[in-house]
């Protein structure tokens, strides 16, 4: 069963599917296009004044650092020591390496790379989605109208950071045995993305400034196939349309 409370904010031009928008339904009624056609320039129109959140990658990015958080390796007697997940570019990491000397590696560190456009899961054509949503509120159904998510690859780097080769042989092998093909992404904004192993870099070293310890780095790409969420819009019983923040709440 699924429980949705809706915030509505009325956009400043709202449009109204009633004959006293004179301007545009005199130029509907007297064409040969359809109602949803019209829908869909209306919507269309006010998705260019629209913001859309960001907070989709944010929870994509703590999903990871959770799922690849305290990760075991065997040190020299044999006991399991946790390992830390963090989010930093590797610049950053290297400089913090470089600047202090009480971060504890092995470490693991997160970082966004691109996004690229995933043309096998395109829609060839704009499609307009249509629902029912519960308002809490008004205690009435509503309906909610909304283009299509688009289609998107995400691209992060999982960076290993390791005094010794065992040590980082050992956390690499773990990361490849987590996907299996794949690690369900799970988030407020999604249930159905999944993240895969795309490629792993060459290990390679580096000495860290004035002192003798030298640090290996490995890196894996990993590439979530997800949507970007669309802006979603309110027919109200009055023919107006409405923007709208809508929380989803499964019980």
């Amino acid at each position: 069963m699924t429980e949705t409370n809706i915030r509505t904010r009325t956009t400043e031009e709202a449009f109204t599917l009633t004959d006293g928008n004179a301007s545009s339904m005199a130029d509907f009624k007297g064409s040969s296009r359809t109602g949803q056609q019209y829908l869909l320039n209306l919507i269309s129109q006010m998705s260019k004044k629209s913001v859309v959140p960001i907070n989709a990658y944010k929870e994509i990015v703590r999903f990871l650092i959770a799922n690849f958080d305290k990760l075991v390796y065997l040190n020299n007697d044999l006991e399991k020591v946790e390992v830390k997940c963090r989010y930093g570019n590797p610049e950053r990491t290297i400089a913090m390496l470089n600047e202090h000397d009480n971060i504890v590696v092995p470490l693991i560190t997160i970082s966004q790379n691109s996004v690229v456009e995933a043309d096998t899961r395109r829609r060839n054509s704009t499609l307009l989605l249509q629902r029912t949503s519960w308002n809490e509120e008004t205690q009435r159904a509503e309906r909610i109208v909304s283009f299509c998510d688009r289609p998107v690859t995400l691209q992060y780097n999982l960076n290993i950071w390791c005094k010794y080769m065992e040590d980082l042989d050992q956390l690499a092998q773990q990361v490849r045995l987590a996907f299996n093909p794949s690690i369900p992404l799970t988030t407020e904004f999604s249930k159905d993305s999944q993240a895969f192993l795309a490629q792993e870099a060459n290990n390679y070293s580096f000495a860290l400034a004035d002192r003798e310890d030298r640090i290996l780095q490995k890196t894996f790409t990993i590439s979530v196939e997800t949507y970007i969420k669309s802006p979603q819009y309110k027919i109200t019983s009055t023919g107006k349309i409405e923007e709208v923040n809508a929380e989803i709440t499964v019980l």
